[in-house]
């Protein structure tokens, strides 16, 4: 406050912190999610990275327990996460090619019914089938993906 009671403009620093600070939307319900044991298992077969993994565990924590569906836009889940926008990107792509969650409308995601107990935002809505590798070839798939990361880092170095 400056005097005469009339509200000063913030310096630099507290502007730049009002401008930073994103919000990031609650959890719509108390209840606990659940998922079977055989969407576990599901999930444990699924080639995600760990950021996809993160971005998967909020989107479950804030999906709507009628609908399944999370409003949550990637600055937002940028913001929840400590992580920046490119791979809040990627681990939203990622979720999409694996067919576990997708875009319904800007900053409305839909989580795969497996993953929700059957509930679904839209009563005529095409389900992807989630891409989870046969348990005999994951290993190989990681073991792919790891040469291919260590092959780019020599490159960068």
């Amino acid at each position: 406050m400056s005097r005469a009671g009339i509200p000063s403009m913030p310096d630099d620093n507290s502007l730049e912190a009002l401008v930073s600070t994103t919000y990031v939307p609650g959890s719509p319900s108390d209840e606990p999610v659940v998922l079977s044991r055989d969407a576990l298992r599901m999930l444990a077969l699924v080639d995600i990275s760990l950021t996809a993994r993160r971005v998967l565990d909020v989107l479950l924590a804030l999906q709507d327990p009628d609908t399944g569906s999370v409003n949550i836009s990637q600055a937002e889940m940028a913001s929840e996460l400590g992580a920046g926008k490119p791979a809040v990107n990627r681990g939203f792509k990622e979720l999409r090619e694996a067919g576990l969650a997708w875009l319904l409308n800007r900053a409305v995601y839909q989580l795969h019914p497996v993953l929700t107990g059957g509930r679904i935002a839209g009563t005529a809505m095409a389900v992807p089938a989630i891409n989870a590798a046969p348990p005999e070839s994951f290993t190989e798939q990681r073991r792919a993906r790891f040469a291919a990361q260590v092959a780019n880092l020599a490159q960068s170095a």
